[in-house]
């Protein structure tokens, strides 16, 4: 089975690494790519470094016939695809979307969060949430998948094990995440450029992140109960997150953590555990995999796990490419590895 796919949204770092994956994958054939700012350029002259790709034209998808294609992926800004895009596509097609505006089922959340009117309300509930590891079962026979966002995946990888297994209960979690800055996305902003990153670091939307609603339903989704403060940061690096989590020891102490969720991951090919070594950045950059450490603080009562991925791939465009694999029954781990 050779899978034909479309792409929106080419041109930014999320659509150029998954256009990275696409033309390592032996099943999957490219068929169309959109945009706006780039409409009328071939993809040679903006990924002059991918190797064998299909030198296609980058097009108005209101001029493509959609009738031959199996799956879209969109990598648009968020908003930009509820809002416009999706009302107008040829329902056959299966969709990976890899914004937000379908990971939060509460669309006054959405609204609240992201400052977007949502204009596809009705469609709520026919996509599922692509947390791969976490519902394999339910992606792989959805035909519409919101893929998680880079912080939350980083977050609820380790949590969501204990909170469904009731081992985390009534608690007060604190979420303290550190990024680079490809996770903005590459749309010039004061606070991106070269001068203000180099040699700096510091917190943002502290209050409000978008990435709150999407945490908190899939936290409380299983505990209700759960509470949490979630702190981001941008690092002066490209690419790659690390978050830093402090909970509670309830019953359990690090080491029964650790082994808990090594065994609950054992049969995951991309969660990747530390017994001694901190992870660190370089672990996972330019990998699909997530490297988590658990440990326990000095005073002997916290627990402390440190959840490291690379936010362009396992934050993004791995986890699309690891969702339509397992969609369509290709192989997993087929080009992430």
């Amino acid at each position: 089975m050779t899978l034909n796919v479309c792409v929106f949204g080419v041109s930014g770092y999320t659509g150029a690494k998954l256009l990275h994956f696409i033309n390592k994958h032996k099943k999957v054939n490219l068929v169309g790519v959109f945009g706006k700012a780039s409409e009328g350029k071939k993809l040679s002259s903006i990924l002059p470094n991918l190797k064998n790709l299909k030198n296609l034209e980058i097009t108005d998808y209101r001029k493509f016939d959609f009738k031959t294609v199996d799956l879209i992926f969109s990598c648009l800004p968020h908003g930009e695809f509820q809002q416009s895009i999706f009302p107008q596509l040829d329902p056959k097609p299966s969709i990976i979307d890899l914004s937000g505006d379908f990971r939060i089922k509460d669309f006054k959340k959405y609204e609240l969060f992201y400052d977007i009117k949502h204009n596809s309300k009705e469609k709520k509930n026919i996509f599922t949430y692509g947390l791969t590891e976490i519902y394999k079962n339910d992606i792989s026979n959805s035909k519409y998948v919101a893929n998680p966002g880079c912080y939350p995946t980083s977050i609820l990888l380790p949590l969501l094990p204990l909170v469904k297994e009731g081992i985390l209960k009534k608690s007060h979690i604190i979420i303290d995440s550190k990024s680079g800055m490809s996770g903005a996305g590459k749309k010039p902003k004061n606070k991106k450029l070269f001068a203000q990153l180099e040699n700096n670091f510091f917190s943002y939307n502290i209050e409000k992140h978008k990435h709150i609603a999407e945490i908190d339903q899939e936290l409380t989704k299983y505990n209700s109960d759960t509470t949490f403060t979630f702190i981001p940061h941008i690092l002066p690096v490209f690419s790659g997150i690390q978050s830093n989590i402090y909970i509670d020891k309830a019953g359990i102490n690090a080491e029964e953590t650790l082994n808990f969720l090594a065994n609950f991951y054992k049969n995951e090919p991309f969660i990747k555990f530390f017994s001694k070594n901190t992870p660190k950045l370089s672990d996972v950059q330019n990998t699909n995999d997530t490297v988590i450490k658990v440990f326990s603080d000095y005073s002997n009562k916290k627990i402390i796990i440190i959840s490291c991925l690379d936010n362009l791939i396992k934050g993004a465009a791995g986890q699309a490419i690891q969702n339509m694999n397992l969609m369509f029954g290709f192989d997993e781990t087929e080009s992430l590895m």
